[in-house]
């Protein structure tokens, strides 16, 4: 058993019963005794992993998007206009409406 550090965690009642049914329930599982302190041990790194691996995602994602923004950049290296939306939806809304005011 590696060395462990004594914190203070203080839980409802109903937490308390959900880890001493899920300790009990390991015990027999397992044939031999679980304590809570090694059921919330277990939680705990299962929670911490996932919390690592989302933000490793999310790290790999915003990579991802600056990637794309820089390589738009690379075949786009012209400034767009303030209102460069604007203009691409009147115009593409001109194409796409034309039919609904014929002669406009």
């Amino acid at each position: 058993m590696g060395r462990f550090h004594r914190a203070q965690v203080l839980l409802d009642p109903e937490q308390y019963r959900r880890l001493r049914d899920l300790a009990r329930t390991r015990s027999l599982q397992q044939g031999r005794r679980v304590s809570i302190s090694q059921v919330i041990r277990e939680l705990l790194d299962r929670a911490l992993d996932e919390t690592a691996a989302e933000e490793a995602r999310a790290r790999a994602a915003l990579h991802a998007l600056l990637a794309l923004g820089d390589a738009v950049q690379a075949r786009h290296p012209q400034p767009l206009p303030e209102d460069w939306l604007t203009q691409d939806r009147e115009e593409l809304d001109n194409v796409r409406f034309a039919h609904l005011f014929p002669g406009g």
